[in-house]
């Protein structure tokens, strides 16, 4: 299907005297924002969908260029977040990270693990459909159904369609074709506008009018639609017999897409009414721009009648973008037009610049000829040469029942996740006794599953010998309860926040087996480790909700238990050292032949007591040592716990460890 003609008024002038691209230019200035963007990591979680559209700009750079470092970079994000989906189970924008991880998985597809968590989640959906009629503005009728259990508003439409065709391709299953299909289906049916041939953002918006009388039709949201219909559409069979179907679609909102382009090339936040914010938008006029050219490069559009709009979309791109590569001008998170500026700035709007450009580049016949299976080869080199550089890092591991792991140049930990809740262990922390500076988690996790070299026996960099079970372990935390420590159990769930290679930084929800005014209570624990560092900073928040993304939590009030942060001794006999007064605990005694220093450091103006429980295992080796404390006025309890293991060489006798434990009070 093509479009031949194009009746426009008003707008010749987009069409006239657009030089075309030098394909070097274009390419240097998708390495410039990439480039500058990977240096300025923006906190946000790894498998959020805020940063799913760069890791899919990311990977289309890397390919379209035949720089492997963008796939290595996304390579990385992959395995820091164990190649899972986000946690709200049906919700379309928590599987939009599977873009990326199923595009790496389809260049190796012997790497199952990049497959499974990805193909269990949607099929799990499809088996258990939500089928009630939910839009925005009215509650579900069904007892635990939220709006976002199906694809009420149109965002959607780029987040979960193009990850189930993926998945259609990597194991050749129709049922996923089958769900986009009936999902899509429903969204258009409620969502699109047969008159003006665009998208409302949800069902609040379709009688809702711009300031000037106008209907409101979102620049980003309807991005989202055209930049997931070229997605989606990739993995789509030629002979679907619903294909068609999807073409249409494409080919009438590129009409209404062009009849709202501007004469500076760009898209405003509000199609249909430009001057409500008269300023071009960069995350919806760079997906618009992806889907002309990605149309023009799959033979839905004709090349003579569209690529000069394309030039002139890419033309006024650029000038949203600083000299050093900071992509600006993006609207920030939201569901309507709203005011921006050169400074606003997202991942997702880097990442549709990075999908326009690479596009472009393709459409030019420029792209590199390097092979996807040599370009991963090159990005797997690329992470092995820097496999023996310090840094630091956390990284959820699935496939060793949900841990989450973290490290530096001096210590490594883990937490347990949801696969152990059955077992003894709970939300204790496991103390790793590395003796390397260079990053050794990936490694023995590696080791251990694939080549059966246990990392809880040294083979020359350390090991795993420190027991937690039931235990605070290295500094976990539980609440004292009329003289007995309530703990919970495993993390609920838990994100990895992106960071430079310096810090390493991770959030874990728990629950506890209590109520407080008959609601549940949960703990908000953020944990940071700095490169250099052996203490991690923790801070927790007590809330009767679980975290909402994007959202912090809301501390309880006037919390009614003393929270207890301890360490777990080893051994009998360990020499155990409470200095309240100069606001730390501390552990120190023999591990498999050397010695092992735990601690707890915290204000001392903090500290309500200190206190120890009497071992309970059969050896009578894991004695507890506690400091109880209370959140401060912000609701926010803070400390830093870590160790020192003697094998480095660095810290190697009791006195030692407590003269470095008093000084890291008033780093």
């Amino acid at each position: 299907m093509k479009i031949k003609t194009l009746i426009l008024t008003g707008l010749a002038a987009l069409t006239s005297h657009a030089a075309e691209p030098v394909p070097a230019d274009v390419a240097a200035a998708l390495k410039r924002s990439a480039d500058w963007h990977l240096a300025k990591p923006s906190g946000i979680p790894t498998r959020n969908w805020v940063i799913a559209p760069l890791y899919d700009g990311l990977l289309r750079t890397a390919i379209t260029t035949g720089d492997p470092k963008y796939l290595a970079a996304t390579l990385r994000f992959g395995t820091q977040s164990g190649w899972l989906p986000a946690d709200r189970v049906y919700h379309a924008d928590d599987h939009a990270v599977g873009h990326a991880w199923l595009d790496i998985y389809l260049m190796d597809p012997s790497k199952k693990e990049r497959l499974s968590p990805m193909a269990e989640r949607l099929s799990y959906i499809i088996a258990h459909p939500c089928t009630e009629a939910v839009a925005h503005g009215t509650k579900p009728k069904t007892p635990g159904v939220t709006i976002s259990d199906r694809w009420s508003w149109c965002d959607a439409l780029y987040m979960a369609p193009p990850t189930l065709a993926r998945l259609f391709t990597a194991t050749g299953d129709p049922k996923y074709l089958t769900f986009i299909d009936q999902e899509f289906r429903y969204t258009y049916d409620h969502l699109y506008d047969p008159t003006e041939h665009l998208f409302f953002r949800d069902a609040t918006f379709i009688d809702k009018k711009t300031p000037a009388g106008k209907k409101t039709f979102w620049s980003r949201g309807n991005g989202w639609v055209y930049g997931g219909l070229a997605l989606m559409l990739e993995h789509l069979p030629k002979n679907h017999p619903t294909r068609p179907f999807y073409e249409k679609i494409f080919v009438e909102m590129t009409g209404a897409i062009l009849a709202a382009q501007q004469p500076d090339g760009l898209w405003r936040p509000s199609l249909l009414d430009p001057e409500q914010i008269p300023l071009g938008e960069t995350s919806g006029s760079g997906f618009f721009t992806f889907g002309l050219a990605w149309g023009i490069n799959h033979g839905l559009l004709d090349r003579a009648t569209y690529w000069p709009r394309v030039i002139r979309a890419w033309d006024g791109l650029l000038t949203r973008v600083k000299p050093d590569g900071y992509v600006g001008y993006v609207q920030n998170i939201g569901s309507a037009p709203a005011p921006l500026g050169p400074d606003s700035f997202q991942d997702y709007g880097t990442g549709a610049f990075l999908l326009a450009g690479s596009e472009i580049l393709r459409t030019l016949h420029a792209e590199s000829k390097t092979t996807p299976s040599a370009l991963l080869a090159a990005a797997n080199d690329l992470l092995k040469s820097e496999s023996k550089t310090p840094r630091a890092y956390a990284r959820l591991v699935p496939e060793r029942m949900d841990d989450l792991a973290w490290e530096n140049d001096k210590v490594a930990f883990r937490i347990y996740g949801p696969a152990l809740r059955s077992g003894p262990e709970d939300s204790g922390i496991d103390a790793w006794c590395k003796k390397v500076p260079y990053p050794i988690l990936d490694k023995w996790y590696d080791q251990d599953r694939l080549a059966k070299l246990s990392y809880h026996k040294d083979h020359g960099e350390g090991f795993d010998g420190y027991h937690v079970g039931d235990t605070r372990g290295c500094g976990g935390l539980g609440l004292w309860i009329d003289g007995k420590l309530v703990t919970a159990d495993t993390y609920q769930s838990a994100d990895i926040i992106w960071t430079a290679p310096d810090v390493a930084e991770f959030r874990a929800l728990y629950l506890y087996p209590i109520k407080i005014d008959g609601k549940p209570v949960y703990e908000h624990r953020t944990t940071r480790l700095r490169l250099g560092e052996r203490l991690s900073d923790i801070t927790c928040i007590f809330s009767h909700r679980p975290t909402e993304p994007d959202n912090g939590p809301k501390p309880m009030e006037n919390f009614p238990y003393d929270i207890a942060v301890g360490l777990n001794t080893q051994n009998k006999g360990a020499k155990i050292t409470l200095a309240p007064e100069k606001g730390y605990l501390a552990v120190y005694e023999p591990l498999e032949g050397k010695n092992l220093g735990t601690g707890v450091v915290i204000d001392p103006s903090k500290i309500l007591r200190v206190g120890q429980l009497p071992a309970t295992d059969k050896g009578g080796k894991n004695e507890q040592v506690l400091l109880f404390t209370r959140p401060d006025a912000s609701g926010k309890v803070s400390y830093r716990s870590g160790f020192a293991y003697a094998a480095d060489g660095e810290i190697t006798t009791a006195e030692q460890w407590t003269a470095f434990l008093e000084s890291q009070f008033t780093r």
